[in-house]
């Protein structure tokens, strides 16, 4: 079972809080998702994914990466395995032009899937892993429809009408650079298939009674820069701020002016 994360800023941030800082850090949920972790962002309005196979927690890049990469907008994942090896090209997050996605579960109908895409697509998939086709389904979906939702719509519709007993969960994040598109659809072990947000805005500052004096420090600097942000994670990474979870069954979607929008699927 894998854990998501997913930021989208009003201004160019950094994770290195959440990442490091946080009660449960993302680099905590490592431990227990040790085959792999990777970052996708965007600089200059390009996407930029850096990835490696091995634990977050083993990895010599991260503090680099969460002190030094700045974004309005982050992807990023940490893998446990259902099976397929343990490589750079079955490492989330996956790439395809502005596109960047993570994925959360098992699919038990990847080569059925795979049997959907056009030559286009199957062209530009490296690895093994059903998460990757399954992102090139939900692309080839966005533009045979010319529109994102309705794309993503097609895409569970066929899933959910053909898929096996071995699948668990079709969580994901996905982005264009512009907007967040965040998906909770668990079949198995509902609660093991979190998703939560956070509207993170500092103007509340004094309304929260703090215990974590590391979160304190963080929102009243925030504050002062005049950061704004929603954070998505599979885990609740604070105690003092209200995580709401998502309902299964909901797409979730965030703007870059942040606003959010839910769609039931």
């Amino acid at each position: 079972m894998c854990r998501l994360f997913g930021l989208v800023a009003n201004k160019e941030v950094d994770i290195k809080f959440s990442f490091l800082k946080a009660k449960i850090s993302f680099k905590g949920l490592g431990s227990n998702n040790p085959d792999g972790w990777g970052v996708g962002y965007y600089k200059n309005g390009n996407p930029e994914i850096i990835k490696e196979p091995k634990s977050i927690e083993k990895s010599l890049k991260l503090n680099d990466i969460t002190e030094q990469k700045v974004s309005n907008i982050f992807i990023s994942h940490v893998r446990k395995s259902s099976g397929t090896e343990i490589k750079y090209v079955n490492t989330h997050p996956f790439g395809y032009r502005n596109w960047i996605f993570a994925h959360n579960g098992t699919i038990d109908i990847k080569n059925h899937i795979k049997e959907q895409l056009l030559p286009k697509y199957t062209k530009f998939i490296e690895g093994k892993t059903d998460s990757e086709i399954f992102f090139f389904l939900i692309i080839q979906s966005i533009e045979q429809n010319k529109d994102i939702i309705e794309g993503i719509k097609e895409t569970i519709r066929f899933i959910k009408d053909n898929k096996g007993d071995g699948t668990t969960s079709l969580n994901f994040l996905l982005t264009n650079g512009k907007k967040m598109y965040a998906l909770r659809m668990a079949f198995k072990r509902v609660n093991n298939y979190s998703l939560f947000y956070l509207n993170r805005d500092p103007k509340n500052f004094n309304e929260i009674n703090y215990t974590s004096e590391e979160t304190k420090l963080l929102i009243y600097s925030k504050r002062l820069s005049g950061e704004r942000a929603l954070i998505i994670c599979s885990e609740q990474l604070t105690s003092d701020e209200e995580w709401i979870p998502f309902s299964n069954g909901s797409l979730v979607v965030m703007d870059s002016d942040l606003k959010i929008s839910e769609e039931k699927i």
